[in-house]
């Protein structure tokens, strides 16, 4: 029985003694006739698939191999610096314009797949003003091409248009 302040027993909740003394001699702990032990592990042994080793020349390749990855990316990395650029040629991008050009194209993507065609006349103006902003946000992003918060409202601006889109087909 345990014996818990939360708990409080009564008279009645309690077991008589002989009903106690004929469970206690109910429990009957029993030994094994045998050790079991040694008939399990020789069947698990026996089921368990031998490993395949690997050659010993794979470690050393497989740490060269990364190696020449990781200096090849360093070189790749430190390459495209701006300052090795030929005169005259264009600037490289920014990672957020990088971002905003894959964002696009995704974005056409999405629409090419939604095909919403030609939207109703009263949806018509909410549709070019959202396509206007987001020509108007891709054009200040060539004269900030680092900003993103720009990148962050022509990724809301995608959002709503293609929502848009969205509810119109489904609709």
């Amino acid at each position: 029985m345990n014996s818990n302040d939360k708990n409080i027993h009564t008279p009645e909740d309690e077991l008589p003694d002989a009903l106690r003394w004929q469970l206690r001699a109910m429990r009957r702990d029993v030994e094994p006739g045998s050790d079991l032990w040694p008939g399990i592990a020789g069947r698990l042994q026996a089921q368990r698939p031998k490993a395949a080793t690997r050659p010993r020349w794979l470690a050393p390749v497989a740490m060269a191999a990364t190696l020449v990855l990781a200096v090849g990316m360093v070189g790749v990395w430190r390459g495209g610096d701006v300052g090795d650029a030929p005169v005259g040629a264009p600037p490289r991008a920014t990672l957020v314009q990088r971002e905003a050009e894959g964002m696009t194209l995704q974005y056409q993507a999405a629409l090419r797949e939604v095909d919403v065609g030609q939207p109703p006349m009263e949806l018509q103006p909410v549709f070019d003003d959202l396509d206007r902003s987001a020509g108007l946000i891709l054009q200040a992003l060539t004269r900030d091409p680092d900003s993103r918060l720009l990148l962050e409202q022509l990724r809301r601006t995608y959002a709503r248009r293609l929502a848009l889109a969205q509810r119109l087909v489904y609709a």
